[in-house]
């Protein structure tokens, strides 16, 4: 790093014109203070004339040394910062190389470390464990997986034989217990290639390019400058008898080897003085007090410039799960009872446990019992809490877990307070029949109460009642139910998931009942919409990006609606702007794609490749001749496809910016929580990462900035 540090262009500059004026100085007072009569380097006699041979070093290397003083300090500070951040930054993830996995070698099962395991190995794997490496699932049951960090979407995928049995290294078990078959490890596993892609070569920041521009200036003006007087100084000092000068205590003129020598000194000293040393410690001083101010924001700087990159960015592009989403499902309205809450930004914002205005004095008593034992009774999900964040970690279903957290915060009320006995059946949700119920059976043996939850077209036509706001079992009217079906119609074009809850007591005379005979006659207590909100200070930080010049797109996995639907909720997706869809995106020639770039707000069904695409395009960072584009298209055709195929090449690029058409070199920055999101992050001049949510891999990818969400701030 301290080497490193010395290959700013000016600081070259400054260490020679140092070298220069050393000898220089060094010479000159040799030659004034001693000459061959009184001190010679040969005949060195006693200890006096030894030490009075050193004394003619004075004062030459003052000017020459303090330059070189003030590169030793730049160098230093700039390597310390940056040893400093790259410290704190292998500090988070030290335990990630502190993996142990139980796999089956020889027929017995042993821990071994994550670096360890082997193609073959057969690894058994419970929820919560991550898993280590590429794999085909062998055996399990109820196994889901968490692939957020990879798409950095939130929905659990099922795992089977039968479904989908290829297990991804990076994910998470969500659920369920499994055993795997290692097929893939390192640099072929999914992880290792995302990894491959992640090596780009380093581009100076704006600054720098600038600095660089006035150093380049400042060198040809002195040199201009130095050889006019080198010139000029000769002529009168030599060739002009009037003005020329004589040897110190002699009337003899000097000869033209002093001449030259004066002249060459003199304008040595003018480049030297033109070069402002200076400048390179003002800016790193700068920048490591920038550093230090974004701490205090809970913003991880891991690059010294990247505090510089971040305010000159033209273009972000910016996630959604997770970024500009709180990446937890949340209840945020509903009908309870005959009671309505409609979300409200205000509530989000002011409320910190929930998105909802809803307190359980609000109901009436037998609503909220009924809504609590259903959340509570009639899943599989668990809420955990992080042992150092002390935060609410949902260790299963998304969908679940939200309502989970809904009655603890707006009930006070815990899943743990009503434990299913083992007398009660659990009927699980499949997607054929697309709910799940708990039959939890009372004090009497054949008094139960079945709880019902599941998709709200469906629950719907199976109650034939409901629960009114003072907790009264009301028959369901074709009317009420057309009502019902308008909330819930205007709570889906909201993009909110609906999920109604119902119950129905019930006696049981034959404990092998089916669920599809119970599963009928419901009264309905509460229909809820769920999605996953906004940060409540994203709205007002696009407001501060778009105030300030900076275009900021949103590039996500989802659907087309919901995409567009977040997009305008935050304030991305405006009047005049465009959206577009993966696939057609990936068909478009570079020429199409800059013609869409000026108005492309909102990118939805994207892949990883696609955003990388896009940054490229925006910022230049593209192959610069045929082999670099073969690589990125091994079975393309370099003569007739290179105008043709996303994202482009160099001179092509260039060539499109010059002739404007509102097309410019961007600066752009990537915000991002996902594995996912790793190449465009490096891609990026500046990329945020934050640190939410089991993601370590996008951590590694981030070159400039780790971003801690949670109270972090705009600037």
């Amino acid at each position: 790093m301290f080497l490193e540090s010395f290959e700013d262009e000016t600081l070259k500059v400054l260490i020679g014109a140092a070298i220069l004026s050393l000898v220089i100085g060094l010479w000159s007072d040799f030659k004034k203070d001693y000459n061959a009569d009184k001190h010679s380097f040969i005949h060195i006699n006693d200890f006096t004339s030894f030490v009075a041979c050193f004394t003619w070093i004075s004062s030459g290397w003052i000017e020459g040394g303090a330059i070189l003083l003030a590169v030793m300090v730049v160098a230093v500070v700039t390597a310390s910062n940056n040893y400093n951040k790259e410290a704190q930054f292998r500090q988070l993830n030290a335990k990630k190389e502190d993996i142990k996995v139980l796999v089956k070698r020889n027929n017995t099962f042993k821990n071994i470390q994550i670096a360890e395991v082997v193609v073959g190995d057969l690894v058994k794997l419970t929820t919560g464990d991550k898993i280590p490496a590429d794999g085909v699932f062998i055996e399990g049951t109820d196994v889901k997986t968490s692939e957020a960090a990879l798409t950095g979407e939130t929905n659990d995928q099922p795992k089977s034989v039968m479904i989908d049995p290829f297990l991804l290294s990076g994910t998470t078990m969500s659920s369920g217990d499994c055993s795997m078959l290692v097929t893939a490890v390192g640099e072929n596993s999914r992880w290792g290639k995302i990894r491959a892609g992640l090596e780009v070569e380093e581009r100076p920041t704006p600054l720098q390019e600038k600095l660089e521009v006035v150093a380049d200036q400042i060198g040809n003006i002195g040199k201009i400058a130095a050889v006019a007087t080198f010139i000029a100084v000769i002529g009168m000092n030599y060739f002009d008898e009037s003005t020329r000068p004589v040897a110190e205590g002699t009337n003899t003129p000097l000869s033209l080897f002093d001449c030259v020598l004066k002249a060459f000194i003199l304008a040595v000293t003018i480049v030297v003085v033109a070069v402002p040393e200076g400048l390179p410690l003002a800016v790193t001083l700068s920048l490591a007090y920038s550093t230090k101010k974004m701490m205090n924001d809970n913003n991880l700087i891991r690059k010294l410039d990247a505090c510089e990159t971040m305010g000159n960015a033209t273009n972000i592009c910016t996630d959604k799960t997770g970024t500009l989403t709180m990446n937890r499902m949340t209840v945020v309205e509903g009908w309870f009872g005959d009671v309505l809450k409609v979300y409200s930004a205000e509530v989000a914002s002011s409320k910190k446990t929930s998105h909802i205005d809803l307190v359980k004095s609000d109901l009436n008593a037998a609503v909220s019992e009924h809504i609590i034992h259903n959340c509570a009774y009639n899943s599989t999900t668990v809420l955990l809490e992080d042992e150092k964040t002390k935060e609410i970690v949902v260790q299963g279903n998304k969908t679940e877990g939200a309502l989970l957290m809904f009655i603890k915060n707006c009930f006070n009320s815990d899943k743990s307070n009503y434990p299913r006995k083992e007398s009660d059946t659990l009927f699980t949700f499949t997607s054929a029949r697309k709910r799940m119920s708990a039959l939890i059976y009372s004090g009497k043996k054949s008094q139960a109460t079945l709880y019902c939850k599941g998709a709200s077209e469906v629950i719907v036509d199976l109650c034939s009642k409901y629960i009114n706001d003072k907790g009264i079992e009301v028959k369901l009217t074709e009317t009420k139910r057309n009502e019902l079906k308008r909330i819930i119609n205007t709570m889906a074009q909201k993009q909110l998931r609906t999920i109604c809850l119902a119950h129905r007591v019930v006696t049981i005379n034959n404990k092998a009942v089916s669920a599809e005979a119970l599963e009928c006659e419901l009264t309905l207590d509460a229909i809820v919409g769920i999605k996953d909100p906004l940060r409540p200070d994203v709205i007002q930080a696009i407001k501060e990006c778009q105030r300030a010049g900076i275009f900021v797109r949103m590039v996500t996995g989802d659907n087309v609606e919901t995409a567009k639907a977040i997009a305008a909720e935050c304030g991305i997706f405006t009047e005049g702007g465009s959206v577009m869809e993966g696939p057609e995106f990936r068909k478009l020639t570079p020429a199409q794609l800059d013609a869409k770039l000026p108005t492309l707000q909102v990118l939805a069904r994207s892949s990883p490749d696609d955003k990388l695409l896009l940054v490229s395009r925006l910022n230049g960072r593209l192959p610069k001749n045929e082999k670099e584009w073969k690589e990125k298209h091994p079975d393309g055709n370099w003569k007739t496809q290179r105008d043709l195929m996303l994202p482009g090449y160099e001179d092509e690029w260039k060539a499109s910016r010059a002739k404007g058409a509102n097309l410019y070199e961007e600066v752009v920055g990537v915000t991002g929580d996902g594995t996912n999101d790793g190449p465009a992050l490096v891609a990026a001049d500046v990329g945020l990462s934050m640190g939410i949510a089991g993601t370590e891999g996008k951590i590694l990818c981030t070159r400039k900035l780790l971003s801690t969400p949670k109270e972090s701030k705009t600037r």
